[in-house]
């Protein structure tokens, strides 16, 4: 049982890096929905934006 979590959790890192080097026109031509991506949303941004200004 242990020689299959770790053989799984190794699986799911080597994918993780794999997906981690494609580009984003890559990840859609291999079908993958799912773009890792930064990105703020507006709530955010507005509350970065009101700490930065109580510095």
């Amino acid at each position: 049982m242990m020689i299959a979590a770790f053989t799984g959790w190794r699986r799911t890192v080597a994918r993780r890096k794999a997906l981690a080097d494609l580009t984003t026109e890559q990840l859609k031509d291999i079908g993958h929905s799912e773009v890792h991506q930064p990105a703020l949303d507006a709530a955010t941004a507005v509350l970065v934006t009101n700490l930065m200004s109580m510095r």
